[in-house]
């Protein structure tokens, strides 16, 4: 068969490309219309959070101990002053639930690295400090923490560094709502799970 003759492929159809809708819809977070540049900056921050994620991790082993103790020594070493601290103000600084706190401290007061006693003036409140021997660990850890950290933000200028911080103040506040939104929804789920459950029984 001579090529002229050859039959013709059919033409592959143009299929347009699929285009998620926007995952935002305040206008200072869109560019035209389109949530690229946010995309790009959430998935900026699970990279770092990550990598902050190992660094803790990394330090408490050292220490011995676990992330979250590793958060709350240091948070006391932050805020202990010449009192102590109460239980309630270092789990606002970590942004947890005092109970959590308390579960978390049981290891640290067993090994010797805090203290706990009761408030001078209100009985009701327990203060948490650094022992003796807290104290020299943290003292140990933050020599070696110190270098990493002017690695991870050292490339920050100082109003870079003070926009940064006022930003993720404002993010840390959002995001309690954020959350607390996801909650109720998610309870919703499960009471609407349950009516229906409720209602099976009833019909049976």
């Amino acid at each position: 068969m001579a090529i002229s003759r050859l039959p013709k492929r059919p033409v592959a159809a143009e299929v347009a490309p699929y285009l998620a809708p926007p995952s935002v819809s305040v206008p200072a977070l869109l560019r035209s219309g389109r949530d690229h540049i946010f995309q790009k900056l959430i998935f900026d921050m699970f990279t770092i959070s990550a990598r902050i994620e190992v660094v803790r991790v990394h330090f408490a082993s050292r220490m011995g101990i676990s992330g979250p103790q590793y958060s709350l020594l240091r948070a006391v070493a932050f805020l202990q002053g010449h009192q102590g601290v109460s239980i309630g103000i270092v789990a606002r600084h970590l942004h947890v639930a005092s109970p959590f706190i308390t579960a978390q401290s049981r290891e640290l007061l067993q090994r010797g690295l805090l203290e706990k006693k009761e408030d001078t003036v209100d009985r009701r409140v327990w203060r948490l400090s650094l022992t003796v021997k807290g104290e020299r660990l943290v003292d140990q850890i933050v020599q070696k923490v110190r270098p990493i950290n002017d690695i991870f933000f050292g490339t920050l200028q100082k109003s870079e560094f003070e926009a940064l911080s006022t930003i993720m103040e404002k993010l840390v506040d959002s995001s309690r709502s954020a959350i607390a939104q996801i909650s109720s929804q998610d309870y919703g789920v499960l009471l609407s799970n349950r009516e229906r459950r409720i209602f099976k029984n009833d019909r049976e």
